[in-house]
């Protein structure tokens, strides 16, 4: 297992002395995640990029590391993170996959939130780019299955978003790689389908469903159901209830997200779409 708190210093000589000014952003079961500044490229060429660095945990499946890398390479959208580089490197005699993408200005929603809710027109901005973002994953029939605030990054105006971290990303054109009983993603986010059934049978309405969620924190400043998941479940209550000040038009969009059948939710491309119509009308 890889330690959140190992010598920055002995990293950077493991990745060649191509990566300085390495700062922690976040340690998770699958890895660590630091800003770097890249100087070289791996043919040693000088380049001057800003890079957030995902150093995977020894106990990350290697298969899904490949199918993130190969589903970043196939991505060229600004609501997406852009892959810069991945490779191998060697620390303490272990073996680790790391990944940078291209470094995003702007703060995590999660941590955003800690200081309050965002505007109603901050919310529907969120929702229509992680929604385009959904809408292009899922013409290559990918689920997030993992969107939630700590996966977007909401821009320093709060008039745009990005959805990172394909880490836990189902791909319904590849086998299975999620063991019977278990369940990827983050309590408190699933979807009803998600929750209770089989993965093979996710679709873009899945992702559809945790941006729901994530739309209602944002407005609220706190999670909805304030993480239990049973409770999101078993009873929904309506967005005009939990924030009687949100644009009704806001409210009604994103309870539609948030139907128990999938369905009946709209589709990313719709979704997309009426969002950036309320956003452009927002004040």
């Amino acid at each position: 297992m890889l330690d959140p708190k190992l010598d920055l210093g002995e990293l950077e000589v493991s990745l060649e002395n191509r990566y300085f000014e390495l700062q922690s952003l976040r340690a998770g079961g699958q890895g660590v995640v630091f800003s770097a500044k890249r100087t070289l490229n791996s043919r040693r060429e000088a380049v001057d990029d800003h890079v957030a660095l995902k150093i995977h945990s020894g106990a990350t499946e290697n298969v899904r590391v490949d199918r993130e890398i190969a589903a970043l390479q196939g991505f060229d959208h600004p609501c997406l993170a852009s892959l810069v580089e991945h490779g191998t490197l060697s620390l303490n005699g272990e073996q680790y996959r790391y990944v940078a993408w291209r470094f995003i200005q702007g703060t995590a929603l999660d941590e955003r939130l800690k200081g309050g809710p965002i505007s109603a027109k901050a919310v529907a901005c969120v929702g229509r780019d992680v929604a385009r973002a959904i809408d292009h994953i899922w013409q290559k029939r990918i689920v997030h299955r993992d969107i939630n605030p700590k996966n977007i990054m909401l821009s320093p105006r709060e008039d745009s978003a990005v959805l990172i971290d394909l880490g836990v990303a189902r791909f319904l054109d590849l086998r299975v790689l999620t063991a019977a009983g278990r369940t990827w993603g983050t309590p408190g986010y699933f979807s009803p389908e998600q929750w209770y059934g089989p993965g093979e049978n996710l679709t873009c309405h899945s992702d559809v469903f945790t941006l729901g969620v994530s739309l209602q924190e944002a407005l609220l400043g706190r999670h909805p159901t304030l993480g239990d998941q049973q409770t999101l479940l078993n009873s929904h209550t309506p967005t005009s209830t939990l924030c009687p000040t949100a644009p009704a038009a806001l409210a009604a969009i994103i309870d539609s997200c948030l139907h128990p059948r999938p369905v009946f939710r709209p589709m990313p491309s719709a979704l997309a779409s009426d969002l950036a119509r309320l956003a452009a009308e927002l004040l």
